[in-house]
Parts: C-alpha cells; sequence; structure tokens
C-alpha cells in the first residue's frame, strides 16, 4: 500500500469566523486553513506542509459572496476564480479585463473551479497569476485576528517574500476590495510559459488610463519567476505619464524595465532572457490595455 505524502490528524469545518480564528490561536502553526486546497496540494506532494497536523476548512464560511457599490468591489476570500470571472462578465465589467485575463490563462478549469481568491492571495507566491491582476487594480486586502480589529493592507505591501505575506499570528484573509476602473482606463494581463503544467517565467497585469491621447495614471505589475514577490515596474509607469498612448512611446518606456527588478537565471531561462520578455510583455500588455481604454 503507497504511503501517503501528507497525513493530517484533524480535519475541521468551522461555522464561523471565530471559530476558524480561536482555532489558529490555539493550534499555532499546526494549523493551516485549507479552501480550494491547490496549494496545500502542491507542498504536500513536495513534502513541504512542515509541522501543519490541522486542516481548517472555511468553505463553509460566509465568505463566498462578491458585492459592488458601483464604485468599490469587495471580493470574500473563499470566492473561486470562475466566481470572479462570471461577476465580471456578468456585470459587462469591461474595464476589468485583467482579472479576465488572468484568469482565463489558469489551467486546467478544474483549478479554476476549487481555487480561491483568499488562497491565491495568503500563499504569497508571485507565479500566481490573480496577484499582479490585483496589484495592478491597487487592490487592498483585508485581515483578522482574534480579539483584533479588522486589518486593511495595500496588497503590493501584503506581499513580503515566498509564503510570507503579512499574516499576523492567528490571522486570517476575509476579503480583497479594489476601485472599480474608470470608463477611459482599460487593463490586460499576459504571461509566458514554456509549458502548460509549469509557472510561468514572466507575468504581466497592467491597468492604465488614457485621456486624449496620453497616459494619465498607469500601473504595471511583474509576477512570474522574476523575483521574491508581484513587484512594480515604477520606472516605467513614470516615463509614460503624460506620454502619448503609441507603441513607440510604450516600447521606449518598457526599456527601464530593467532599472526595476533584478531578474535570475535558472534551468527554465536565463536572467537575459526574462529581461527580453519583460520589455516585450509590458509593450503587448500595454497596446492592449489602450485599445481596451478607448
Amino acid at each position: 500500500m503507497p504511503t501517503l505524502i501528507f497525513q493530517p490528524q484533524d480535519y475541521l469545518f468551522p461555522a464561523t469566523v471565530d471559530e476558524v480564528l480561536r482555532v489558529l490561536d490555539a493550534r499555532g502553526s499546526s494549523a493551516q486553513i485549507i479552501a480550494g486546497g491547490t496549494t496545500i496540494h502542491e507542498l504536500a506532494y513536495r513534502k513541504a506542509m512542515g509541522e501543519v497536523r490541522t486542516l481548517v476548512d472555511v468553505t463553509r464560511l460566509p465568505l463566498g459572496t462578491i458585492a459592488s457599490n458601483g464604485e468599490r468591489v469587495h471580493v470574500g476570500a473563499t470566492v473561486t476564480f470562475t466566481d470572479l470571472a462570471r461577476h465580471v462578465r456578468a456585470g459587462r465589467h469591461g474595464k476589468l479585463a485583467v482579472l479576465t485575463d488572468a484568469i482565463a490563462g489558469i489551467r486546467p478549469m478544474q483549478i479554476r473551479n476549487v481555487a480561491t481568491v483568499g488562497g491565491s492571495i495568503a500563499s504569497s507566491l508571485p507565479f500566481f497569476d490573480l496577484p499582479a491582476a490585483l496589484v495592478a487594480l491597487d487592490a487592498r486586502v483585508t485581515t483578522l485576528g482574534l480579539g483584533a480589529a479588522r486589518r486593511t493592507t495595500p496588497i503590493e505591501q501584503f506581499f513580503w517574500d515566498f509564503f510570507l505575506p503579512d499574516l499576523r499570528f492567528g490571522e486570517m484573509v476575509t476579503e480583497v476590495e479594489f476601485s472599480m476602473p474608470p470608463p477611459d482606463s482599460g487593463g490586460a494581463f499576459m504571461k509566458f510559459e514554456t509549458n502548460s503544467v509549469d509557472w510561468a517565467l514572466v507575468s504581466i497585469g497592467v491597468q492604465a488610463r488614457v485621456r486624449s491621447g496620453r497616459f494619465t495614471d498607469v500601473r504595471i505589475a511583474l509576477g512570474g519567476g522574476v523575483g521574491r514577490k508581484v513587484t512594480r515596474a515604477i520606472s516605467v509607469e513614470r516615463l509614460l505619464i503624460g506620454r502619448p498612448a503609441t507603441a513607440e512611446e510604450i516600447e521606449r518606456a518598457a526599456a527601464a524595465v530593467s532599472d526595476d527588478v533584478r531578474t535570475f537565471s535558472d534551468f527554465r531561462g536565463s536572467s537575459r532572457f526574462r529581461n527580453h520578455l519583460l520589455k516585450v510583455y509590458i509593450t503587448r500588455c500595454l497596446v492592449q490595455a489602450v485599445v481596451r481604454a478607448q
């Protein structure tokens, strides 16, 4: 009989957020929240679950809804990728195409159906697609701990390092929120993969506002295998503000991305190749965003 790669001692189904927080407070690092389970499956397969003995399933909590007042969008932590994409399409929110682009590239379909927004954020992995899209949208992450007030953190600051989000002892992610982009804006997400089952070498999420043919606001998020967390291409953004929204101006500004991130080499690609990909995909994403802004 084959040996199981991970054998938790307890699998709990709390009915309320307070129950989850009490378990996390009592059991500390031996307890791990699970929702879709896609990240935990990868960690367990690689024998990286450490001292985890208790899985706390949060799928029965009232955190699976999406609310919008026309200005702000609030997405519960257990909303699946499929449900988020369906909400965007049903509301004809074309200015949120950066989200639907990112979700469409996540394969297979079964992953989109079970993986959750909160799990993708709390994992703090730059290889995941949705975090870069949310950074492009200037999202904010809400967390809650036992006996503490809700804490809301800009998503850029929420990511510290691989598997190291800004989660204090006993805290959990409850929702992510972002502003609805204005009418004269557009977004896009693209990535480059060596194959359909590997993590992306680079992934780019952008959101841009164009008025009178010029950029008035630009956010460019860099993910994939280019750093230890999702980061911004600040130098590129600054070069574009006030400039004509043309492919030539975009390509010229994209060359400055080497000032924003220091890529690395590994068996999947050299640093030089990654730098080239960043420039190419920033250009392609921004050109697409400009088209969508019109």
